[in-house]
């Protein structure tokens, strides 16, 4: 489990960005950090990834505060992988080298089965016969599944996504909504997932926080989303349609 405390971020120009953040992310489950922009979902999203350093607070992985364990730390968080917004793949490589990418990083694999298990990774987001595409011959939402199969490529226990579905047609944000359920239901996969696409987080999110203005106002379930008496989140949840799924999928 990941254990934020006392969080707090402040911006090179004093801005009080997140403050005082405090929850759990549960393992094996969708959590959704969701909020208006500009509310500090993506520099937390960000914190928990290690990009960015808190100005305060402690972060628990497995147990381990990494403020204190400053030589573990890259161990600790190669647990972990992220999918950034649009996918931020590289234009110069072809598709399976992009999927490749981290595990040419990581040196572990003889060169002679890389693209093998880049195929399967491709594969696994129902991308098949595209290896040796160039990026720009991809839609968004294909270029959206192979940036999740290059996060796949570390087998992590965690992936973060910052806004995965932004931008994408409905058809393309519901492949990707289905993957994201996917690898939680089948890898039992801990996921984060930053958006401000209600029906997004609706449909494949098990645990919700809500941040306004750098603040947790709401933590819980969907029911207990939809059910919250805070005026703003009445505001911001509606007028979506409350046809989002009920069931908390599978038991875990």
């Amino acid at each position: 489990m990941i254990s934020l405390k006392n969080i707090n971020f402040f911006s090179d120009d004093a801005q009080h960005i997140l403050k005082n953040i405090t929850f759990d992310i549960p393992d094996a489950k969708v959590t959704a950090i969701i909020g208006a922009s500009g509310s500090g979902k993506t520099t937390l999203l960000r914190i928990i990834a290690g990009l960015y350093e808190p100005t305060s607070g402690e972060i628990w992985i497995d147990g381990q505060n990494l403020a204190t364990l400053p030589k573990t730390k890259q161990q600790v968080r190669s647990k972990m992988a992220i999918v950034f917004q649009h996918g931020a793949l590289f234009d110069s490589l072809t598709v399976w080298e992009n999927v490749a990418f981290p595990l040419y990083e990581q040196g572990t694999m003889p060169l002679s089965k890389v693209r093998e298990e880049a195929e399967k990774l491709l594969e696994m987001v129902d991308l098949h016969g595209v290896a040796d595409l160039s990026i720009d011959q991809c839609s968004g939402g294909m270029q959206m599944r192979i940036a999740i199969a290059r996060a796949l490529a570390s087998y992590p226990e965690v992936i973060l996504y910052d806004e995965p579905s932004s931008g994408l047609d409905p058809i393309a944000r519901g492949l990707i909504c289905d993957l994201i359920q996917k690898q939680q239901i089948q890898q039992r996969m801990t996921s984060v997932l930053v958006t401000h696409q209600l029906s997004a987080a609706f449909q494949i999110s098990n645990h919700f926080i809500f941040l306004y203005e750098g603040e947790i106002i709401f933590e819980g379930t969907a029911d207990e989303l939809m059910e919250a008496k805070d005026p703003y989140i009445q505001r911001f949840i509606q007028p979506p349609s409350r046809s989002y799924r009920t069931t908390d999928f599978v038991p875990l």
